[in-house]
Protein backbone atom coordinates (compact mmCIF):
# COMPACT_ATOMS: atom_id res chain seq x y z
CA UNK A 1 0.00 0.00 0.00
CA UNK A 2 1.16 3.78 -0.78
CA UNK A 3 2.00 5.55 2.10
CA UNK A 4 -0.07 8.85 2.36
CA UNK A 5 2.07 12.01 3.03
CA UNK A 6 -0.20 14.70 4.51
CA UNK A 7 1.46 18.24 4.72
CA UNK A 8 1.35 20.24 7.62
CA UNK A 9 2.91 22.13 10.69
CA UNK A 10 3.92 20.30 13.85
CA UNK A 11 3.23 21.84 17.11
CA UNK A 12 7.15 23.22 17.88
CA UNK A 13 6.35 25.04 14.15
CA UNK A 14 3.20 26.54 15.29
CA UNK A 15 4.56 27.57 18.77
CA UNK A 16 8.05 29.04 16.87
CA UNK A 17 5.36 31.28 14.48
CA UNK A 18 3.41 32.64 17.30
CA UNK A 19 6.36 33.41 19.20
CA UNK A 20 7.76 35.43 16.27
CA UNK A 21 4.29 37.43 15.25
CA UNK A 22 4.53 38.17 18.80
CA UNK A 23 7.67 39.98 18.96
CA UNK A 24 7.38 41.64 15.66
CA UNK A 25 3.93 43.09 17.47
CA UNK A 26 6.00 44.12 20.86
CA UNK A 27 8.68 45.61 18.37
CA UNK A 28 6.06 47.42 15.71
CA UNK A 29 3.67 48.53 18.93
CA UNK A 30 6.27 51.40 20.27
CA UNK A 31 6.42 52.79 16.51
CA UNK A 32 2.89 53.16 16.27
CA UNK A 33 2.38 54.92 19.40
CA UNK A 34 5.05 56.71 19.10
CA UNK A 35 4.12 57.92 15.36
CA UNK A 36 0.10 58.72 16.86
CA UNK A 37 1.73 61.31 19.64
CA UNK A 38 3.88 62.55 17.39
CA UNK A 39 0.92 63.94 14.98
CA UNK A 40 -1.08 64.81 18.71
CA UNK A 41 1.84 66.96 19.31
CA UNK A 42 1.92 68.26 15.93
CA UNK A 43 -1.40 69.29 15.87
CA UNK A 44 -0.84 70.72 19.97
CA UNK A 45 1.81 72.71 18.27
CA UNK A 46 -0.87 73.88 15.51
CA UNK A 47 -3.22 74.94 18.11
CA UNK A 48 -0.36 76.69 19.83
CA UNK A 49 0.21 78.61 16.36
CA UNK A 50 -3.53 79.31 15.81
CA UNK A 51 -3.98 81.10 19.39
CA UNK A 52 -1.01 83.06 18.79
CA UNK A 53 -1.78 84.49 15.73
CA UNK A 54 -5.45 84.99 17.17
CA UNK A 55 -3.83 87.12 20.32
CA UNK A 56 -1.86 88.97 17.46
CA UNK A 57 -5.04 89.73 15.73
CA UNK A 58 -6.78 90.97 18.73
CA UNK A 59 -3.38 93.39 19.51
CA UNK A 60 -3.75 94.76 15.57
CA UNK A 61 -6.98 95.84 16.70
CA UNK A 62 -6.85 97.13 20.33
CA UNK A 63 -3.19 97.77 20.53
CA UNK A 64 -2.54 95.35 23.51
CA UNK A 65 -3.13 91.68 24.02
CA UNK A 66 -6.65 90.94 25.99
CA UNK A 67 -6.39 91.34 30.15
CA UNK A 68 -5.83 88.24 31.75
CA UNK A 69 -8.72 88.47 33.75
CA UNK A 70 -11.03 91.43 35.10
CA UNK A 71 -11.02 92.86 38.58
CA UNK A 72 -14.11 91.55 40.46
CA UNK A 73 -16.65 94.99 40.92
CA UNK A 74 -19.98 94.34 42.51
CA UNK A 75 -23.01 95.36 40.78
CA UNK A 76 -21.29 94.63 37.34
CA UNK A 77 -22.19 92.26 34.62
CA UNK A 78 -19.59 89.58 33.67
CA UNK A 79 -17.68 88.99 36.35
CA UNK A 80 -14.33 86.56 36.23
CA UNK A 81 -13.98 87.48 32.91
CA UNK A 82 -10.99 86.41 31.43
CA UNK A 83 -8.81 86.49 28.26
CA UNK A 84 -10.67 83.72 26.29
CA UNK A 85 -13.90 85.76 26.02
CA UNK A 86 -12.41 88.67 24.74
CA UNK A 87 -10.61 86.19 22.32
CA UNK A 88 -13.36 84.15 20.69
CA UNK A 89 -14.12 86.31 17.92
CA UNK A 90 -10.65 86.04 16.54
CA UNK A 91 -10.56 82.40 16.86
CA UNK A 92 -13.70 81.68 14.64
CA UNK A 93 -16.42 82.08 17.28
CA UNK A 94 -17.64 85.15 16.82
CA UNK A 95 -21.53 83.64 16.94
CA UNK A 96 -20.22 82.17 20.58
CA UNK A 97 -19.31 85.79 21.30
CA UNK A 98 -22.19 87.35 20.35
CA UNK A 99 -24.56 84.68 22.61
CA UNK A 100 -22.38 85.45 25.80
CA UNK A 101 -22.39 89.39 25.05
CA UNK A 102 -26.20 89.27 24.94
CA UNK A 103 -27.13 86.51 27.42
CA UNK A 104 -29.60 87.92 30.72
CA UNK A 105 -31.97 85.91 32.02
CA UNK A 106 -34.72 87.43 33.52
CA UNK A 107 -35.59 85.71 36.18
CA UNK A 108 -32.02 84.89 37.36
CA UNK A 109 -31.64 82.15 40.46
CA UNK A 110 -29.47 83.04 42.60
CA UNK A 111 -30.14 86.87 42.12
CA UNK A 112 -26.76 87.76 41.34
CA UNK A 113 -26.54 85.39 38.53
CA UNK A 114 -26.94 87.89 36.05
CA UNK A 115 -23.10 89.24 37.07
CA UNK A 116 -21.33 85.68 37.10
CA UNK A 117 -20.23 84.30 33.97
CA UNK A 118 -20.27 80.98 35.80
CA UNK A 119 -23.95 81.22 35.69
CA UNK A 120 -24.31 81.17 31.91
CA UNK A 121 -26.01 78.22 30.79
CA UNK A 122 -24.17 75.65 29.35
CA UNK A 123 -26.00 76.11 25.94
CA UNK A 124 -23.16 78.84 25.84
CA UNK A 125 -20.54 77.99 28.52
CA UNK A 126 -20.23 74.25 27.67
CA UNK A 127 -19.34 75.35 24.34
CA UNK A 128 -16.58 73.37 23.24
CA UNK A 129 -13.50 75.04 21.44
CA UNK A 130 -11.65 72.59 19.77
CA UNK A 131 -8.44 74.25 18.72
CA UNK A 132 -8.17 74.74 22.51
CA UNK A 133 -7.78 71.41 23.47
CA UNK A 134 -4.27 69.15 23.09
CA UNK A 135 -5.15 65.81 21.37
CA UNK A 136 -2.64 64.30 24.04
CA UNK A 137 -4.80 64.81 27.08
CA UNK A 138 -7.64 62.08 27.63
CA UNK A 139 -9.43 64.24 29.85
CA UNK A 140 -10.27 66.62 26.74
CA UNK A 141 -13.36 67.91 25.83
CA UNK A 142 -13.94 68.62 30.29
CA UNK A 143 -15.84 70.59 31.88
CA UNK A 144 -14.91 72.78 35.55
CA UNK A 145 -12.84 74.47 36.71
CA UNK A 146 -14.36 77.14 37.15
CA UNK A 147 -17.01 76.17 39.74
CA UNK A 148 -19.25 74.41 37.68
CA UNK A 149 -19.71 71.82 35.31
CA UNK A 150 -21.47 74.21 32.82
CA UNK A 151 -18.43 75.31 31.64
CA UNK A 152 -15.81 74.17 28.61
CA UNK A 153 -12.34 73.44 30.11
CA UNK A 154 -9.71 74.01 27.90
CA UNK A 155 -5.77 72.97 27.89
CA UNK A 156 -4.30 76.14 27.36
CA UNK A 157 -3.57 79.19 29.08
CA UNK A 158 -1.64 82.53 29.46
CA UNK A 159 1.53 83.14 31.12
CA UNK A 160 1.26 85.36 34.13
CA UNK A 161 4.42 85.77 35.24
CA UNK A 162 7.72 83.76 36.19
CA UNK A 163 7.58 84.75 40.06
CA UNK A 164 10.57 86.98 40.12
CA UNK A 165 8.78 90.24 39.03
CA UNK A 166 8.74 93.26 40.21
CA UNK A 167 11.05 93.12 43.34
CA UNK A 168 12.77 89.83 42.17
CA UNK A 169 11.83 88.16 45.38
CA UNK A 170 10.78 84.73 44.91
CA UNK A 171 6.87 85.02 44.46
CA UNK A 172 5.02 82.81 42.29
CA UNK A 173 1.46 84.00 42.99
CA UNK A 174 -0.46 84.42 39.77
CA UNK A 175 -3.26 86.53 40.83
CA UNK A 176 -1.31 89.85 42.11
CA UNK A 177 -1.82 93.01 40.50
CA UNK A 178 0.68 92.59 38.43
CA UNK A 179 2.32 88.71 38.53
CA UNK A 180 4.70 90.11 35.93
CA UNK A 181 4.13 88.10 33.05
CA UNK A 182 2.35 89.40 29.37
CA UNK A 183 -1.09 88.76 31.08
CA UNK A 184 -2.70 90.28 34.88
CA UNK A 185 -5.84 91.80 36.31
CA UNK A 186 -6.94 94.23 34.60
CA UNK A 187 -4.22 95.40 32.57
CA UNK A 188 -3.77 95.50 28.54
CA UNK A 189 0.05 94.77 28.09
CA UNK A 190 1.05 95.16 24.59
CA UNK A 191 4.22 94.24 22.59
CA UNK A 192 5.21 97.90 23.91
CA UNK A 193 5.52 96.20 27.64
CA UNK A 194 7.63 93.45 26.54
CA UNK A 195 10.77 95.05 26.71
CA UNK A 196 12.84 91.88 27.14
CA UNK A 197 12.14 91.42 23.63
CA UNK A 198 9.34 89.12 22.14
CA UNK A 199 11.47 86.11 20.87
CA UNK A 200 12.41 85.59 25.07
CA UNK A 201 8.63 86.21 26.78
CA UNK A 202 6.15 83.34 27.24
CA UNK A 203 3.08 83.96 25.86
CA UNK A 204 0.78 81.34 26.18
CA UNK A 205 1.01 77.00 27.02
CA UNK A 206 -0.59 73.92 28.24
CA UNK A 207 -1.89 72.41 31.24
CA UNK A 208 -3.50 68.87 31.74
CA UNK A 209 -6.73 68.89 32.96
CA UNK A 210 -7.79 66.61 36.06
CA UNK A 211 -10.59 64.89 34.74
CA UNK A 212 -13.28 65.58 32.01
CA UNK A 213 -15.93 66.83 34.92
CA UNK A 214 -15.75 68.26 38.39
CA UNK A 215 -16.78 71.45 39.71
CA UNK A 216 -13.65 72.67 41.37
CA UNK A 217 -12.57 76.40 41.58
CA UNK A 218 -9.13 77.31 39.62
CA UNK A 219 -7.88 74.53 37.77
CA UNK A 220 -5.86 75.79 34.54
CA UNK A 221 -8.52 76.50 31.29
CA UNK A 222 -11.37 76.85 33.29
CA UNK A 223 -12.30 80.12 31.68
CA UNK A 224 -15.70 80.51 33.14
CA UNK A 225 -15.56 81.66 36.20
CA UNK A 226 -12.25 80.61 37.46
CA UNK A 227 -9.86 83.22 36.50
CA UNK A 228 -9.41 85.05 40.01
CA UNK A 229 -8.39 81.38 41.76
CA UNK A 230 -5.73 80.94 38.83
CA UNK A 231 -7.27 79.40 35.95
CA UNK A 232 -6.48 81.72 33.83
CA UNK A 233 -3.00 81.40 33.75
CA UNK A 234 0.31 79.52 34.39
CA UNK A 235 3.71 80.53 36.16
CA UNK A 236 6.87 79.65 34.61
CA UNK A 237 8.29 79.65 38.41
CA UNK A 238 8.71 76.02 37.80
CA UNK A 239 9.50 74.25 34.66
CA UNK A 240 7.19 71.97 32.80
CA UNK A 241 5.83 68.88 34.75
CA UNK A 242 7.10 70.01 37.70
CA UNK A 243 6.59 67.66 40.91
CA UNK A 244 5.51 70.95 42.81
CA UNK A 245 1.83 70.57 43.19
CA UNK A 246 -0.26 73.42 41.57
CA UNK A 247 -1.94 74.98 44.15
CA UNK A 248 -5.49 76.21 43.53
CA UNK A 249 -8.87 76.95 45.36
CA UNK A 250 -10.31 73.53 45.06
CA UNK A 251 -8.89 70.64 42.87
CA UNK A 252 -10.89 68.35 40.67
CA UNK A 253 -7.89 65.61 42.14
CA UNK A 254 -5.03 66.05 43.88
CA UNK A 255 -3.73 62.72 43.09
CA UNK A 256 -3.61 62.97 39.16
CA UNK A 257 -0.76 61.10 37.43
CA UNK A 258 1.71 64.36 35.86
CA UNK A 259 -0.38 66.93 37.79
CA UNK A 260 -0.68 66.95 41.59
CA UNK A 261 -2.30 69.45 43.18
CA UNK A 262 -3.11 71.03 46.43
CA UNK A 263 -6.35 72.52 47.83
CA UNK A 264 -5.54 76.22 49.07
CA UNK A 265 -9.09 76.77 50.27
CA UNK A 266 -9.00 73.77 52.70
CA UNK A 267 -5.86 73.49 53.29
CA UNK A 268 -5.67 77.29 54.16
CA UNK A 269 -2.61 77.84 51.65
CA UNK A 270 -1.76 81.54 50.67
CA UNK A 271 -1.27 81.54 46.78
CA UNK A 272 -2.69 80.09 43.86
CA UNK A 273 -0.67 78.99 41.36
CA UNK A 274 -0.73 76.55 37.81
CA UNK A 275 2.08 75.04 36.19
CA UNK A 276 3.16 74.31 32.34
CA UNK A 277 2.23 70.78 32.37
CA UNK A 278 1.38 67.58 29.38
CA UNK A 279 1.47 64.54 28.44
CA UNK A 280 4.02 64.59 25.74
CA UNK A 281 7.20 62.74 26.61
CA UNK A 282 9.88 65.13 28.37
CA UNK A 283 7.96 68.75 28.43
CA UNK A 284 5.30 70.57 26.73
CA UNK A 285 5.01 73.21 23.81
CA UNK A 286 4.79 77.09 24.52
CA UNK A 287 4.04 80.09 22.22
CA UNK A 288 6.18 83.03 22.86
CA UNK A 289 5.08 87.15 22.41
CA UNK A 290 6.40 86.63 18.96
CA UNK A 291 4.24 83.72 17.69
CA UNK A 292 6.45 81.30 17.63
CA UNK A 293 6.32 77.99 18.92
CA UNK A 294 8.74 75.50 20.72
CA UNK A 295 8.85 72.90 22.84
CA UNK A 296 10.25 73.43 26.21
CA UNK A 297 11.72 70.38 28.09
CA UNK A 298 11.03 69.76 31.41
CA UNK A 299 15.16 69.65 31.92
CA UNK A 300 14.99 73.07 31.30
CA UNK A 301 17.23 75.33 33.91
CA UNK A 302 13.94 76.56 36.01
CA UNK A 303 15.41 80.26 36.66
CA UNK A 304 15.88 80.21 32.69
CA UNK A 305 12.42 79.31 32.18
CA UNK A 306 11.21 81.27 35.59
CA UNK A 307 12.62 84.56 33.48
CA UNK A 308 11.38 83.64 30.09
CA UNK A 309 7.52 84.57 31.87
CA UNK A 310 8.33 87.85 32.94
CA UNK A 311 8.33 90.47 29.96
CA UNK A 312 11.05 93.22 31.59
CA UNK A 313 12.74 91.85 34.42
CA UNK A 314 15.92 92.60 31.91
CA UNK A 315 17.49 89.19 32.62
CA UNK A 316 19.38 87.87 30.37
CA UNK A 317 18.15 83.82 29.37
CA UNK A 318 21.17 82.23 27.63
CA UNK A 319 20.26 79.01 26.10
CA UNK A 320 16.86 76.77 26.63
Amino acid sequence: MRSRFRPGFTLVELLVVIAIIGILIALLLPAVQAAREAARRSQCINNLKQLALAMHNYHDTHKSFPYGHRLETSGHTQRRDCWYQRILRFIEQGALYDQYESYYNPNPSPPEANEYIHYVPKSIAGTVVAGLMCPSDPSSPAWGGGGSDNGFQGNYAVCAGGGIYPSRTFNMDMILADPGGMFGRNDDFGIRHCLDGTSNTLLVSEGIIRGSTGGCWGELGGYWGGAPHGSFAFTSAEPPNTTVPDRVYSCKSTTWPKAPCENGSAGGLSGRWNFARSYHPGGANAALVDGSVRFVTETVDRITFQRAGCRMDGQTLGEW
